[in-house]
């Protein structure tokens, strides 16, 4: 019997797709998808992403298009067959990096070869071209492999149909916050097949780095993107200074378009940086002051949204009313969920790599949340009339969300709080927001 083809119908994974699809939506409070008119439809589509939030990125790029994808993923996590197996059934395929050995990196031709003929079939093939996750608003080097995958299918198949490689922009109002927000926007597609013949060489070597450059830079405009440089955290908390002060819906706030807040991040990136270039000097005095006041920021435990203008006596009561509010279905929440978060927060404090946390709790969701609501719908309706063991069904569906936001809101009620009385740290943020406009 032949080997089923990974880019082929599979009722398993047709099964479980909403399922996966569902858990990621609903591992953040807002989500937007945006560009979905720059898929081209006449030509195979290699999707090129910015990667800064381990396997979540796979997951909300996965579920911002009904239709099929594959991915690509670090090599070494596929050592173990049967974590091979089930990447397999994942539709994820193993890419070897430089880092990995020359012995290593020559089976990336098996697994370009499979690249090309899911593309030849029509199925999207995902990568992300950084070669691995960094939770920072940048990009590093691009690597070869997207292109010659790219390069391939067009030697193959160019001549009957373009091979196209979108560009995709991921942000997130938060890397290290489970239910946080996140937004994807496709961008305007390299048309690989025109591009080459513009360039007026034979060699792949000689295409590379033009076809790098390119991506590179269409990347680059689909997220708040900062130029990588020794600056690069000061920047980023610069910028949610600046959009706290104006009253703008700063990286993600929760009750604003998320693509409008990123086109303001931009903005004030690109006044940022052109301060930059005409006063280096006082720039670097102010990102000094910037470092200074994060560093007792976070010592204090104080959310950037405390320091909005709208954080008064009135918004501190209207907040206690609801956490009031929301208690009593808060510790409900808690008790149908105990197993799954008691778990999370038991596996995430083991995980260094805090941008694998979200990760975690989402893998909490989907996996604990299955097996525990079986046991959940066993005991209630074995030892409960009907109608109240779907009840509880019901509120146990929203308990993990809740629980997560609720914890969440109160994290930020005490930080509204603690503000108030640090008077020297309110001051150094008007200050950093003054000193910033009159450069």
């Amino acid at each position: 019997m032949a080997k089923k083809k990974i880019y082929e119908k599979n009722l398993g994974y047709s099964l479980l797709r909403p399922i996966v699809d569902w858990c990621t939506r609903y591992s953040y409070r807002k989500v937007e998808v945006r560009g979905e008119e720059n898929i081209p439809t006449d030509g195979p589509v290699l999707l090129a992403a910015n990667h800064c939030n381990t396997l979540m990125d796979a997951l909300v790029v996965l579920r911002s298009y009904k239709g099929s994808t594959v991915f690509g993923a670090r090599a070494d996590m596929f050592n173990n067959k049967l974590i091979a197996r089930i990447m397999f059934f994942l539709r994820i395929l193993p890419m070897v990096r430089q880092r990995d050995g020359l012995r290593n990196v020559l089976k990336n031709v098996e697994t370009q070869d499979i690249i090309v003929e899911t593309l030849e079939n029509d199925v999207r093939f995902c990568m992300f071209p950084e070669g691995r996750h960094r939770p920072e608003k940048s990009l590093l080097p691009l690597g070869k492999g997207i292109f010659r995958a790219a390069l391939a299918a067009n030697a193959k198949f160019g001549e009957s149909k373009p091979i196209y490689i979108v560009p995709v922009g991921i942000e997130y109002g938060d890397f290290f916050r489970y239910r946080s927000t996140s937004l994807i926007t496709y961008g305007k597609p390299l048309n690989v097949t025109e591009f080459i013949k513009t360039l007026n060489v034979e060699n792949e070597a000689q295409m590379m780095e033009p076809l790098r450059k390119e991506l590179a830079g269409r990347m680059s405009e689909l997220f708040t993107y900062i130029p990588d440089g020794e600056r690069l955290k000061e920047k980023w908390t610069l910028v949610k200074i600046l959009s706290i002060a104006s009253d703008q819906k700063p990286y993600g706030n929760f009750g604003t378009c998320l693509s409008d807040s990123m086109a303001d991040n931009r903005r004030l990136i690109a006044e940022i940086e052109s301060r930059c270039q005409e006063k280096p000097e006082e720039m670097e005095e102010l990102f000094a002051d910037v470092k200074e006041f994060e560093k007792f920021r976070r010592k204090d435990g104080i959310s950037m949204y405390s320091f909005r203008k709208k954080n008064n006596a009135l918004n501190i009561a209207g907040k206690s009313f609801a956490a009031i509010l929301g208690l009593p279905f808060f510790i409900l929440s808690a008790v149908l969920c105990l197993p799954m978060w008691s778990a999370e927060k038991i596996v995430r404090s083991m995980i260094k790599d805090k941008a694998f946390r979200n990760t975690v709790s989402f893998g909490m969701k989907l996996g604990m949340g299955l097996v525990w609501f079986a046991v959940l719908a066993a005991l209630a309706f074995c030892l409960t009339p009907w109608f109240v063991a779907l009840g509880i069904l019901l509120l146990f569906i929203p308990s993990y969300s809740y629980f997560h936001d609720y914890i969440e809101g109160m994290r930020r009620f005490i930080s509204d709080i603690m503000v108030i009385r640090c008077k020297k740290l309110r001051k150094r943020f008007r200050s950093i927001v003054k000193d910033f406009y009159r450069l």
